[in-house]
Order: C-alpha cells, then structure tokens, then sequence
C-alpha cells in the first residue's frame, strides 16, 4: 500500500510540474509592422548605457491583452507603452563602480564587493527576445528570432561649465 502511495504522489507531482512550465510559442498572434533593439550611451561619465527594444504592432492590442515582460540579452524588463501600438521594454546598464580598488597585493582589494551574477531565464541568442503577453488572466510567452540592431544613439555631454 505504501508503495502505491508513493507512486501516486510521485505522478501527481509530475503532472503538476509539467503543467506549471509556461511553453514558448513562435507566431505570434497579432500582426508586427517593425521590431528591432538599439544600444544607447550617456554622453557623461556617471550616466550609464543600456539597449531600448522597440516593437510596433499594425493594430492596437485587444482590450484584454496587455504586453507585460520582455526577455531580451540574459536581461529581463517591463514593456512601457508609447502608444496604442508601440511599446519599448527598456535595459539598463549602471556604470561601473568608481570606488573599485585594484592592486597587485589582492590583500587589499579586501572591500570590494563580488559581482552579482544572475543566471538568465532563458538561453536566447543575441539577436533573439521573448516577449510576455497578459491574455486575461493567462500569460502567453513568443519567441521573436533574427531581431536587426539599429545604430549606436550616443546621448552629448552637457555642455562644460565655465
């Protein structure tokens, strides 16, 4: 009887597993006039760098759906409406820190912080991305593939004060 408990519980966790894991869908089911990422870079030494992913749809969203997450470069960001139909999900990149101690005696590189590193959620090529949509109450993944990079946008630096 024992064994058939065991048995039991081992399916059902299974099943239930199984079920969780969101699949990946390719088509995607609204129709996209453009897509592609552009990397940006602040024109001052503390502003930083990061990459805007654009996607235009040819028609507004349905009323129930909502564009909620992208995963883009082992990075993850919230989608931001530009309008009806345009949306940008944002990348950040801080600047490196300054207080960073180097030296040939490691002894005293003591301070420094170790650098976080997070293990992507999914193993993307670069020019690929997945975004999330919020069908009602449902979230539905779409891989997007061959994603064309537009040019550098270097941000000028202030102008110097006198």
């Amino acid at each position: 009887m024992e064994k058939i408990k065991l048995i039991f519980y081992g399916f059902v966790f299974v099943v239930i597993s199984c079920s969780s894991q969101k699949e990946i869908r390719t088509a995607l089911p609204y129709e996209v006039e453009s897509v592609y990422f552009q990397r940006w870079i602040g024109g001052q030494e503390q502003t930083g760098s990061g990459v805007n992913f654009h996607i235009t749809f040819k028609n507004p969203l349905p009323p129930n759906t909502t564009l909620e997450k992208l995963y883009f470069q082992g990075q993850e960001a919230i989608f931001q409406s530009e309008s009806n139909v345009k949306y940008v999900g944002g990348i950040y990149s801080k600047p490196q820190n300054p207080d960073l101690i180097l030296d040939g005696d490691s002894q005293n590189e003591y301070p420094n912080k170790a650098p976080e590193i997070t293990k992507p959620k999914f193993e993307l090529k670069p020019n690929e991305a997945i975004i999330e949509f919020r069908i009602g109450a449902e979230i539905i993944r779409y891989k997007i593939v061959d994603i064309k990079e537009k040019e550098l946008l270097a941000y000028p630096s202030a102008k110097p004060r006198n």
